[in-house]
């Protein structure tokens, strides 16, 4: 089967997918403006943009949008198979006058074995609809024109342990294999003194002493993989912690060797990225999240990027403002700042 067929194939399950039983979501109205500099092709520094999310349409829910670089819609929705399996799929259009960005995105679980699949085919690059793609925390492949597909298939060997095969198509076609697990920390509650036996008068043994409590203080997670192709050969892990109170860290690494096949041209390779975020920081519903990442070995991404988001409640809704900045693909220096507000609509 070629690639062409399964990136269609992908695209277009995102479009029919079965009919769905889907979560409830509140319809809600977003708008967001941003300045980017260095600005992105056929485009203006200032971004502005209106739109709305989860309108339930036919089983699934519809959002929509209108910016000044772009028309956009989205669908998504929902199947459940029970007692064990379920189905997700969305699928998104953007469309320019220079050009269009389609991407679909499906995922699957049946038993402890879980299946997402993607694909996107497009002739403008991603930051018309986000005009900070280029920094944002996961790497975004910012061609102007082109395809790209990924698949990761995930087995739970035990509660604490999964194993992941994978592969992306695209700029840079790559195999990976991993293995995923995770450790809860706990501490001994120490017992209560009103709670301890006492000794009996008439001599007879004490009632026997209740094993004591423990509590979860959180959370260790750790992953180790390889990642294969034809330009890049590396060993990848990362750890990461998380706490009760949900705030979480996490560090991941990769270190290889790129041309592998070509002595001539073969060269290490390396990467870095890291992010923290914690809840309630700025006030009760609030979110805060920062991350770094330097990936040179990136083909198609940004291999410097950092940024800083945040959410706070304000008013019926939630006020949004992302600041983000790298190092673009040409080598340049950039930055961008965008702030927009969401709120459901009914909503007190």
């Amino acid at each position: 089967m070629s690639l062409r067929f399964s990136l269609r194939a992908v695209l277009l399950g995102g479009l029919l997918t079965a009919p769905a039983l889907t979560t409830a979501h509140a319809t809600s109205l977003n708008f967001g403006v941003a300045y980017v500099q260095p600005q992105a092709p056929w485009s203006w520094p200032v971004w502005a943009r209106a739109g709305v999310d989860d309108v339930a349409l036919g089983g699934g829910t519809l959002s929509g949008s209108v910016s000044t670089r772009a028309l956009s819609v989205g669908y998504r929705r929902g199947l459940s198979l029970p007692p064990l399996a379920a189905v997700t799929a969305s699928t998104d259009l953007t469309v320019t006058r220079q050009g269009y960005r389609l991407s679909s995105r499906a995922s699957g679980s049946a038993g402890p074995v879980a299946v997402t699949a993607g694909g996107a085919a497009f002739t403008v690059p991603a930051t018309v609809n986000d005009p900070l793609a280029a920094y944002a925390q996961a790497p975004v492949d910012l061609r102007l024109k082109g395809w790209n597909a990924d698949l990761s298939i995930r087995y739970r060997v035990n509660r604490d342990l999964v194993a992941v095969v994978g592969g992306e198509a695209g700029p840079q076609a790559h195999a990976t294999l991993g293995v995923e697990g995770r450790r809860p920390l706990t501490r001994i509650v120490p017992p209560d003194p009103a709670d301890q036996p006492e000794a009996s008068g008439d001599g007879s043994d004490p009632a026997p002493i209740p094993a004591p409590d423990t509590e979860v203080t959180g959370t260790v997670n750790w992953r180790a993989g390889v990642r294969a192709g034809a330009d890049l050969l590396a060993v990848t892990g990362g750890v990461g912690y998380a706490t009760p109170a949900g705030i979480t860290l996490n560090l991941d690494a990769l270190a290889g060797v790129q041309d592998w096949r070509r002595e001539q041209t073969r060269q290490r390779a390396w990467g870095l990225s890291g992010s923290v975020a914690a809840p309630d920081l700025l006030g009760e519903g609030s979110t805060l999240r920062a991350y770094a990442a330097y990936e040179p070995w990136r083909a198609a991404a940004s291999p410097l990027r950092a940024g800083l988001n945040a959410a706070v409640p304000a008013g019926s809704g939630f006020l949004n403002v992302d600041v983000a900045g790298g190092r673009g693909l040409d080598g340049a220096l950039g930055f961008g700042v965008k702030v927009g507000y969401q709120f459901d609509l009914g909503r007190p």
